[in-house]
């Protein structure tokens, strides 16, 4: 792990099904979590928030802007584009 401005990082929940009209192109939402501390008590903030439309595309939305370049954020919003590209059998077109 690199330094970072949070002790833990983590890719905590996901919200899926949609039935709304204004979500029905949203197949999964992926909240990245972000700690202080190593306390166990300590409530966490989401940082962002990666998102899976129906059609297979990925974003990210950040909630706090230190996320967009803390190392320790980056990799931890990668690793959670990888596993649900991987998930969903998206294959990148060139």
């Amino acid at each position: 792990m690199t330094t970072s401005f949070w002790k833990e990082i983590k890719a905590d929940f996901m919200e899926v099904g949609f039935d709304s009209k204004i979500d029905r192109d949203i197949s999964a939402i992926i909240s990245i979590d972000a700690y202080k501390t190593n306390k166990p008590n300590e409530e966490g903030h989401v940082i962002a928030k990666v998102i899976l439309s129906e059609h297979g595309d990925v974003c990210v939305i950040y909630f706090d802007s230190v996320a967009r370049t803390d190392k320790y954020a980056q990799e931890i919003i990668a690793g959670t584009i990888a596993t649900i590209k991987t998930n969903t059998g998206h294959k990148e077109v060139a």
